[in-house]
């Protein structure tokens, strides 16, 4: 078996479709199988796939485990050489199956690769990520990388104006399309950490795999995401964008804290206050129309309220 494809989903019935189809039509002569895990669907998904896509494993949670937990019960039956990771709102070309596979069979020393991400009018979403640091934090919030391009002081995690035709090595690749060697998973003991609910798996594991002298790849082969930059967060002033932010900001904690120590911990949260009084200050000079400090007092209260309940980025909350 050269490759397994895990597909996690929650109640995304249509987007499941097409992305399977998308699997279905690659031009591939790869050994290969799917693993759908489904995270408690109510909208028909594992029907529609008994009906439609028979040869697809099925495997269905009673309630949302989350992101990386449900990925690691496809992983647990997982037969192939290589794993890869494919969000429901990512959609594949005919040969990327194929094109990649031979890549990592290629090239020993790679452990994980990720493709170029496009939405679908063609516009380039982060692909090729630096590693996250508070610095870096506050720098994506500012935005200063576009206010000041071509100085790396001032880069996020992001740098869209580099080169994306070309194979090359990166920090880390986004979970929406991730392909690893079992092999290195079975190595660093684990494949995705369990204490995340949401976000930071994809970090997480390229930075193990790193440490461990594998190599990470950004491979330019089109992927189709619908998702994009902001990793299809909902809004935040909804009740479900509010859980969402929560999601991210406990997740970033307990990466700080399970990777580095509780320094980048403390450092993260003064990252968000300092962003704030920058925020609040450039008002009091720079009145905008319709501007509101709510939303980051709120998040800045979330963060806080996260900071206690984790123990400071020890323990993940019970979900």
């Amino acid at each position: 078996m050269d490759l397994s494809i895990i597909v996690v989903a929650y109640n995304v019935k249509d987007l499941v479709r097409e992305c399977l189809s998308k699997v279905a039509a690659s031009s591939d002569i790869l050994g290969k199988e799917v693993l759908y895990v489904d995270n408690g669907s109510t909208d028909g998904t594992v029907e529609m796939l008994r009906a439609d896509f028979s040869d697809v494993i099925v495997i269905c949670n009673q309630k949302n485990l989350g992101f990386g937990r449900a990925n690691n019960i496809g992983f647990e039956k997982a037969r192939g050489e290589f794993i890869l990771m494919l969000n429901a709102d990512a959609f594949i070309g005919p040969g990327t199956l194929q094109k990649t596979v031979g890549f990592m069979k290629d090239h020993p020393e790679a452990g994980i690769l990720g493709c170029r991400l496009i939405s679908p009018d063609g516009k380039l979403q982060p692909s090729a990520r630096l590693f996250q640091n508070p610095w870096r934090d506050l720098m994506v919030r500012l935005d200063w990388g576009k206010k000041f391009p071509g100085n790396s002081f001032f880069k996020g995690i992001d740098d869209l104006e580099r080169d994306h035709r070309s194979i090359r090595e990166t920090d880390w690749v986004p979970g929406c399309f991730l392909m690893a060697r079992k092999k290195m998973i079975e190595e660093l003991g684990f494949f995705l950490r369990k204490d995340f609910f949401m976000y930071y798996e994809d970090l997480d594991l390229c930075l193990r795999a790193k440490r461990k002298g594998w190599k990470v790849y950004f491979f330019p082969e089109d992927v189709v995401h619908l998702g994009g930059a902001s990793s299809g967060r909902f809004h935040k002033t909804t009740s479900t964008g509010r859980q969402v932010i929560g999601y991210e900001i406990e997740s970033r904690l307990l990466y700080y804290r399970k990777n580095y120590n509780i320094l980048f911990v403390m450092a993260s949260f003064f990252s968000a206050l300092l962003f704030l009084f920058l925020k609040s200050a450039k008002r009091l000079f720079v009145p905008a129309k319709n501007a509101s400090l709510s939303e980051g007092m709120e998040e800045l209260r979330t963060s806080f309220d996260l900071l206690i309940k984790t123990r400071f980025g020890s323990f993940p909350l019970p979900h």
